[in-house]
């Protein structure tokens, strides 16, 4: 019985820790990222800019997605994806600069995101 008390309390710790996590306030790589490339990954996350799809649609795709918040919407839409059961935040930042949509995504806690920001992105891009 104190096993499994000591078991929840962790999980409780750890499902605390990660919603109350500190998000970033700046795009992730792309503070003084010259134009090239045009697609980046990482073991953190995604950058990629398109100019097929509009800023438009590629918010109305992100805030479809089902764990998905908006944070901030103007000029530069900011957006918390979470994991289905453990939480994990992942940013996302979407903008736009001379008719070229930018789009990134980061995982916030840990230092790889096994892919799946990139798949992520590229399915909001495909539509």
């Amino acid at each position: 019985m104190k096993i499994l008390l000591v078991l929840i309390a962790v999980f409780s710790g750890l499902q605390l820790a990660v919603r109350f996590w500190p998000l970033p306030d700046t795009p992730w790589l792309i503070n003084g990222m010259a134009l090239e490339p045009h697609e980046l990954a990482t073991f953190r996350g995604y950058y990629s800019r398109s100019s097929d799809v509009s800023f438009t649609q590629l918010k109305d795709r992100i805030s479809a997605t089902p764990r998905v918040q908006i944070l901030r919407d103007d000029q530069h839409i900011a957006a918390v994806y979470r994991s289905w059961f453990w939480g994990f935040p992942d940013i996302i930042w979407l903008w736009e600069d001379a008719g070229t949509v930018h789009i990134s995504g980061q995982s916030v806690i840990g230092s790889w995101d096994w892919g799946s920001n990139k798949k992520r992105i590229q399915s909001w891009l495909d539509g």
